[in-house]
C-alpha cells in the first residue's frame, strides 16, 4: 500500500510529502520531520514482500533491511547520506535519511558530457574516503555508479547515496549475491549467484564510475568483456585523460578480481587522486576571486524574502505564514502565523519590527525578537502586494491591488491616511532615505510621488507605455529609477519630478532595478535574459551582462558597490550569477533549485540570500570570510 501525502509515520515524527521513486526492492518518499526539515523515507516495496518467490523469505528481507540501515547509520561521513532514524511502520522496516538537494553525476555527464579530469578526481577522492569508512564498517556498497553520487546543490561536494544493495561482508568469505546489478558498473563476480565478497567488488564499480566521468560514456558490461569484446581505454575516447588515470582505471576494472587493487585505498594511491579541500570550487576557467559556497538550504518557503539591516535575521513569506531564520546558522527561529492568504514582508531598519502584507487584504506587525503578533492592520479591499517601512521605523506604507496606498503608524498601528489616485494596482512602493517622499509604481503606467508626512500627492510621473513594475530611490534622495513593461528604465529628478532621461536597450520587460549605495551605478534586470549596467549620472550604458538562459527576475548590488547579484527566473534558468561591476566579468554562477525571484546581499557583502519560485531559500557565503 503506497503512502499518500499527509500520512504520518513513526508517531507523527514524519509526514509524507510525496513519493520520490521506487527500485527493485525499495520505495522512497519525501517527508518532513517535526522541525520542518525535508527527509527521505525508504522502505521495502510490498509487491516484493508479497511476491510468491519472496514470501518464504519475508522475515529475512525485513531483518536484512533493518540491519543494513542500522549499520549505515554508523557510517557518519560528510560524503555519505546520513541516516536519521530506523523504525518500523505497518510491519515495514523504514529508514529516514537526509534529503540532498542537487544533481547526480549521471545526469550531469548526460547533459554536459565528460568532466575535466581534475574535477572528476575531486569527486572520486571524496567518495573514496567515504567508501573506506563504509568498508571499515563491514559493508559493501555494490551499486556504485554516477547516478548514485549526488552533488550538493551549488557546491563541489559529492555525496554517496542509495545503499539499497549494500551487504555485510567478511573479506574472502563465499556468500550468495542478490541478483541485482547495474550493467557497465558491476564486476563479473556480481553476476555469479555464489562468489567471494571483498572490497575489490566496489573497486571495479568505482573505477567504472571514473571511466564514465572522464569519457561521458557507459563502460562495456562485464559479460560482454568476458566474451572477448575489448573495453576501450578511457584515453582512446578522451585524449586529455592522463596516462596515470588511464592506467588506474584499467587496473581497477580488471576482469579477474585478483589483478585489481584489493582495497579502495590502494586504488586511490594508484590513481594519485590527491586530497583537495572540499570547499574549493570547481571552475572551468582561471579565477582567483573569493569563492562562494551554499552554507544553508531552507526548503518549504516562498520567493518573498527580507533581511534585517544588520543582516542577522532573514524573513520569508511562506504561503499564509512568515518564517524567521538566523542568517548565521540557517536555523528556523520562529514561525509567524495568522494571515489567511499569501504574504510579502519587510523589516524595519532597527530590526525590531516585521510588517507582512497579505492577499487577504491585511497587514500584520510582528516583534522580530519574540515572534509575537503586535497588531493587525485592516482596511485594504484587495491583495497587499508591497510594503515599505521608513528609515526611522515610524511609518509603514502598503501598496495594494485595490489601487491605493495606505500609511500606518508602526508604533500605534493606526491608519494615518489612504493615498488614492492610481487607476490600477499599486505594484511597488519605495521610501526615500530621508523619510520625506514615497514613490509608488502602478499598473496604470504611472509613478506617483507623495509627501510621506502629509499624504499629499506631490506629482504624477507619466511617460511609460506599460505597467511600472519596479521603483528604486538613490541613497542621496536625488534620483528615482523606474522599470517598466515597456522595456525601458526612466530616471527622474525626485525633487522636481522632471524626467531626466529614458534608458533604452532592453528587448523586453524590465523586472528589477537597483541603485548602488554611492548613487553612481544603476543595474536593470530584464525578461530579455540580460542585465544592463548604467551610469546613473550620465545615463550612459556601461555594459550588458549576458549569461542567463532565461528572464532576469531580480538584481541586487552589494553595499560596497563592487558586486552585482542576478537571479534567473525563466526558461529553466535556476542560477544566481555574481558579477564584478567594474569589469562586467561573471565571477560565479550558483545553482538554485528553481527560478530565482529575489536576491539580497548582507550589509557586509560577504553573503547573500536567494529565494526561488519553488519555495526554497539558499544562503551563500564567501569562502574568504573567517567563520
Amino acid at each position: 500500500m503506497a503512502w499518500n501525502p499527509g500520512q504520518e509515520l513513526f508517531g507523527s515524527r514524519y509526514i509524507i510529502e510525496r513519493k520520490l521513486g521506487e527500485g527493485g526492492v525499495g520505495i522512497t518518499y519525501l517527508a518532513k520531520n517535526r522541525r520542518g526539515e525535508l527527509r527521505v523515507i525508504k522502505t521495502l516495496r510490498e509487491q516484493i514482500l508479497n511476491h510468491p518467490d519472496w514470501i518464504p523469505h519475508q522475515d529475512k528481507l525485513r531483518h536484512d533491511f533493518r540491519d543494513e540501515a542500522l549499520r549505515l547509520a554508523l557510517c557518519r561521513h560528510p560524503h555519505i547520506v546520513q541516516v536519521e532514524n530506523v523504525f518500523d511502520e505497518e510491519n515495514l522496516p523504514c529508514m529516514a535519511m537526509e534529503y540532498i538537494e542537487g544533481e547526480d553525476l549521471g545526469k550531469l555527464i548526460t547533459e554536459k558530457g565528460a568532466l575535466p579530469e581534475a574535477e572528476a578526481l575531486l569527486y572520486i577522492r571524496q567518495i573514496g574516503e567515504a567508501l573506506i569508512l563504509v568498508h571499515e564498517k563491514g559493508l559493501l556498497h555494490r551499486d556504485l555508479k554516477p547516478s548514485n553520487i549526488m552533488m550538493r546543490a551549488g557546491t563541489p561536494e559529492a555525496v554517496l547515496i542509495d545503499f539499497g544493495l549494500a551487504r555485510q561482508f567478511i573479506s574472502g568469505g563465499v556468500l550468495k549475491h542478490t541478483q541485482n546489478h547495474t550493467p557497465g558498473y558491476a564486476p563479473p563476480e556480481q553476476y555469479a549467484p555464489i562468489e567471494q565478497r571483498g572490497e575489490y567488488i566496489d573497486v571495479y564499480a568505482f573505477a567504472a564510475t571514473l571511466y564514465s566521468l572522464v569519457t561521458g560514456q557507459l563502460p562495456m558490461p562485464a559479460p560482454a568483456r568476458l566474451q572477448n569484446f575489448t573495453l576501450q581505454a578511457p584515453k582512446e575516447l578522451n585524449g586529455s585523460v592522463s596516462d596515470r588515470v588511464n592506467e588506474a582505471i584499467m587496473k581497477g576494472m580488471a576482469l579477474n578480481y585478483k589483478f585489481r587493487p584489493q582495497s579502495v585505498e590502494e586504488w586511490l594511491d594508484l590513481l594519485g587522486a590527491s586530497p583537495i579541500p572540499p570547499t574549493q570550487p570547481v571552475i572551468s576557467r582561471p579565477n582567483t576571486r573569493p569563492s562562494w559556497k551554499c552554507v544553508h538550504i531552507i526548503p518549504g518557503i516562498s520567493r518573498k524574502i527580507a533581511l534585517s539591516p544588520k543582516g542577522d535575521i532573514l524573513a520569508s513569506a511562506a504561503g499564509q505564514v512568515i518564517h524567521l531564520f538566523s542568517s548565521t546558522t540557517g536555523q528556523l527561529l520562529r514561525t509567524l502565523s495568522g494571515h489567511d492568504s499569501w504574504v510579502s514582508s519587510a523589516i524595519s531598519r532597527d530590526g525590531q519590527i516585521l510588517a507582512s502584507g497579505s492577499e487577504d487584504g491585511t497587514i500584520k506587525l510582528w516583534s522580530v525578537t519574540t515572534g509575537n503578533e503586535i497588531r493587525t492592520l485592516s482596511g485594504h479591499d484587495s491583495w497587499v502586494s508591497s510594503v515599505a517601512i521608513s528609515r526611522d521605523g515610524q511609518i509603514l506604507a502598503s501598496g495594494s491591488w485595490d489601487d491605493t496606498i495606505k500609511l500606518w503608524s508602526v508604533t500605534t498601528g493606526n491608519e494615518i491616511r489612504t493615498l488614492s489616485g492610481h487607476d490600477n494596482s499599486v505594484i511597488s512602493v519605495a521610501i526615500s532615505s530621508d523619510g520625506k517622499i514615497l514613490a509608488s509604481g502602478s499598473g496604470d503606467k504611472t509613478i506617483k510621488l507623495w509627501n510621506l508626512q502629509t499624504g499629499n500627492e506631490i506629482r504624477t510621473l507619466s511617460g511609460h507605455d506599460n505597467s511600472v513594475i519596479s521603483v528604486a530611490i538613490s541613497s542621496d534622495g536625488q534620483i528615482l529609477a523606474s522599470g517598466s513593461g515597456d522595456k525601458t528604465i526612466k530616471l527622474w529628478n525626485l525633487q522636481t519630478g522632471r524626467e531626466i532621461r529614458t534608458l533604452s536597450g532592453h528587448d523586453s520587460w524590465v523586472n528589477s532595478v537597483a541603485i548602488s549605495s554611492d548613487a553612481q551605478i544603476l543595474a536593470s534586470g530584464s525578461r530579455d535574459n540580460t542585465i544592463k549596467l548604467w551610469n546613473l549620472q550620465t545615463g550612459r550604458e556601461i555594459r550588458t551582462l549576458t549569461g542567463h538562459s532565461g528572464s532576469v527576475g531580480s538584481v541586487a548590488i552589494s553595499s560596497d558597490g563592487q558586486m552585482l547579484a542576478s537571479g534567473g527566473s525563466g526558461s529553466g534558468d535556476k542560477t544566481i550569477k555574481l558579477w564584478e561591476i567594474s569589469t562586467g566579468k561573471e565571477i560565479h554562477s550558483l545553482t538554485h533549485f528553481n527560478s530565482v525571484f529575489s536576491v539580497a546581499f548582507s550589509p557586509d557583502g560577504n553573503w547573500l540570500a536567494a529565494g526561488d519560485g519553488g519555495g526554497n531559500i539558499k544562503i551563500w557565503r564567501s569562502q574568504l570570510v573567517v567563520q
